[in-house]
């Protein structure tokens, strides 16, 4: 029992002794030196107000090249993107339109498709769900792939991975054998719709309107629409009439007579052009929308 009062007497010893230390330590005197060890650094009072926090300091590498510091013309971003281009194919031009549309309500949905007058430089594979004489027209006018039911199996027992084609176009009896893949083909953004004119009697023109420069585009969730203009090696005069063919027909599409609807100058918010390997997009936007009136494309 002696024992037992000892050990514990000098363990209440030994604990008042640390904290006396660590007291001391902490609170001594200013006029007082503090005394540490070799491994650690010694510690001096400040004058004055405390140090400002430590800033990160950004350099023009770090900083990410989003987009231009000031809107310029359109040949104007085509002659930078020209100069900065280091991939070792022809590049493409996409325009991004930024619409000041609410896109989460049905009756401000934008959806569209245009021609091009110069296309867009880009090989389209075309797909054809027909069967007879419709098949034979569609192989006629230059389709890539053409099938009937044998295909539609196909996709639905492949999935994405038997998908090997860029636009698909179907006959009108072919919708409703359509529906088995609807889901497989609506993830690509390729199942055939009335309102674009990818369901049709006629796949003849059809096939030749998709090989002729056809864009389709929708608005997506954020309100931006963007599509496949040009190449690089266009020239500076074909590549604005592509813009502005496709700004006039997306200009045609603003929401009208509806509440809350956009006006005609707060429709388009911006427009942006940008390159396949490009580090940053260009804003082209007054100039384009200038442009556009010029050439009478807005009503």
């Amino acid at each position: 029992m002696a024992v037992f009062h000892r050990t514990r007497h000098a363990a209440t010893c030994l604990t008042r002794l640390q904290v006396f230390q660590t007291t001391r330590r902490f609170f001594s005197l200013p006029n007082q030196s503090r005394k540490t060890n070799t491994d650690e650094q010694t510690v001096r009072p400040l004058s004055g107000a405390a140090p400002t926090a430590p800033r990160r300091v950004i350099t023009d590498a770090t900083v990410p090249s989003i987009s231009a510091p000031s809107e310029i013309t359109i040949s104007e971003a085509l002659r930078r993107m020209r100069t900065s281009a280091s991939a070792k194919f022809h590049e493409s031009i996409d325009v991004t339109v930024r619409l000041g549309i609410d896109p989460k309500r049905s009756d401000m949905a934008v959806r569209g498709v245009t021609n091009l007058p110069h296309r867009t430089g880009k090989k389209t594979r075309v797909c054809v769900f027909a069967e007879g004489i419709a098949a034979d027209e569609a192989r006629a006018a230059g389709a890539d792939i053409v099938g009937g039911e044998p295909l539609v199996a196909d996709i639905k027992l492949n999935g994405l991975s038997s998908i090997n084609f860029d636009k698909a176009i179907a006959h009108e009896t072919m919708l409703p054998k359509l529906r088995e893949i609807a889901r497989i083909l609506g993830r690509r953004g390729m199942m055939p719709n009335r309102k674009v004119g990818t369901v049709t009697v006629d796949v003849r023109d059809a096939v030749k309107r998709m090989h002729m420069g056809r864009v389709e585009f929708r608005a997506e969730k954020n309100a931006i629409v963007h599509a496949c203009i040009g190449k690089l090696f266009f020239t500076d005069d074909a590549i604005e009439e592509n813009i502005l063919s496709f700004l006039a027909t997306v200009m045609k599409l603003r929401p009208k007579g509806v509440k809350g609807a956009p006006s005609e100058t707060n429709f388009v918010k911006d427009v942006m052009l940008s390159s396949t390997m490009g580090k940053r997009s260009y804003r082209v936007q007054k100039y384009a929308t200038r442009a556009l009136q010029h050439a009478g494309g807005i009503d």
